[in-house]
């Protein structure tokens, strides 16, 4: 008889990519990676606005400050920055 483990990964998805970071044993675990990758994102995100601050170009500005908006988000039950890369956590079940 297999047992059922429960494990956590940890990934971003974008439009055209799905990578999966890291497998967890516990939710807690896989909520500091997915925090941490969150973090990265928005670091990314903040980095690329100040170069597009002076850039007259608003479509890029506008961009960049709804992805720093919606990567501050902190529940990843919620976090929604489509079409952009989202991090996310997902519960699978193993058999082993």
């Amino acid at each position: 008889m297999s047992e059922k483990i429960e494990v956590y990964v940890v990934g971003q998805k974008g439009v055209d990519h799905n990578m999966l970071k890291s497998i967890h044993k516990t939710y807690e675990c896989a909520l500091k990676a997915w925090n941490k990758l969150r973090i990265d994102l928005l670091k990314d995100a903040k980095n690329t606005l100040k170069r597009y601050k002076s850039d007259k170009d608003e479509w890029h500005k506008e961009m960049y400050q709804k992805m720093v908006k919606n990567l501050s988000c902190k529940d990843p039950e919620k976090i929604d920055n489509g079409p952009h890369e989202t991090p996310y956590i997902l519960k699978w079940d193993l058999e082993e």
